[in-house]
């Protein structure tokens, strides 16, 4: 495996200002000479929730593994997090996915399947990327280049959504808006259009920190958008599940459930094969 740490601000020539983070740690397959043939990979960009708080470590790594042991190149961002707010984030998530178009020869990934997932608040995210790659901020910042920061595909778990009463997670939207944009502005259920990627959605019944409303809200967005999506939601289970194993918890968990809710990994892979996510021999 390689590893390397991206500064996304020095490689995009963008001076921080207030931003601390905006960093991308990319996993790669070696090409295994001895083969004799080169291989060109789908990739995943992993971003954890953590209420845009904190970014949180075992929605990062574990995942990002996941995904590699799949077969996918993988990279997991780290974003900023409260108290800097708009527009930090979404530039870092769209940076990161610049990133990966630009360097998609060099690095052999297939620059027409990069995927993304995000956790929770990083749902949000990922949201953001894939129904507002068009951003104000962003436009601002890289003009017509705008349309590759949108993945070809994108999962969400247990993802932050709506800004309505009763079903927000108002935390993540304070901690994302701040003073500068308007919650209802982000308020991912209701800026869905056609063009939207290709969309794995899953959440628990019992999730009582981010309600699987926001989950339902956003599958019903895309219906009716005609964009292509599916949805899954498993009966029991708590927030911040990731990869529901003793890999993100103190010990294996015991709950029948979280077993059954590790199903979405899977779940999600055929999806993305279904997609046209593989690996290719050149």
């Amino acid at each position: 495996m390689t590893i390397e740490t991206v500064d996304l601000y020095k490689y995009f020539k963008i001076q921080r200002k207030e931003e601390k983070r905006g960093y991308l740690t990319r996993m790669s397959h070696p090409q295994l000479t001895e083969l004799g043939v080169t291989k060109e990979r789908p990739h995943m960009l992993v971003i954890p929730g953590g209420a845009y708080a904190m970014v949180s470590q075992r929605e990062a790594e574990p995942v990002a593994m996941s995904f590699y042991a799949a077969g996918f190149d993988v990279s997991v961002l780290d974003y900023e997090v409260a108290p800097v707010s708009y527009p930090a984030q979404i530039m870092q998530a769209g940076m990161a996915m610049l990133y990966l178009r630009r360097e998609a020869k060099k690095l052999y990934i297939d620059a027409e399947h990069i995927a993304a997932v995000g956790f929770s608040a990083g749902g949000h995210l990922l949201g953001c990327i894939s129904l507002l790659w068009d951003d104000p901020a962003l436009v601002s910042e890289f003009g017509e280049e705008c349309e590759k920061i949108r993945p070809d595909a994108s999962i969400y778990s247990y993802a932050v959504i709506s800004s309505e009463k009763g079903v927000s997670h108002e935390a993540s939207f304070q901690n994302f808006c701040g003073s500068a944009v308007k919650f209802e502005n982000y308020s991912l259920e209701k800026r869905v259009r056609s063009s939207a990627s290709p969309s794995f959605i899953w959440a628990t019944t019992t999730d009582d920190a981010v309600p699987v409303e926001n989950s339902l809200l956003l599958y019903s967005a895309l219906r009716k958008a005609g964009v292509k999506a599916e949805m899954h939601i498993f009966e029991e289970g708590w927030h911040g599940l990731s990869v529901c194993d003793g890999e993100v918890y103190p010990e294996e968990p015991k709950e029948p459930f979280v077993k059954h809710c590790k199903n979405w990994i899977g779940l999600a892979e055929d999806f993305l094969r279904i997609h046209g996510f593989k690996v290719k021999t050149l």
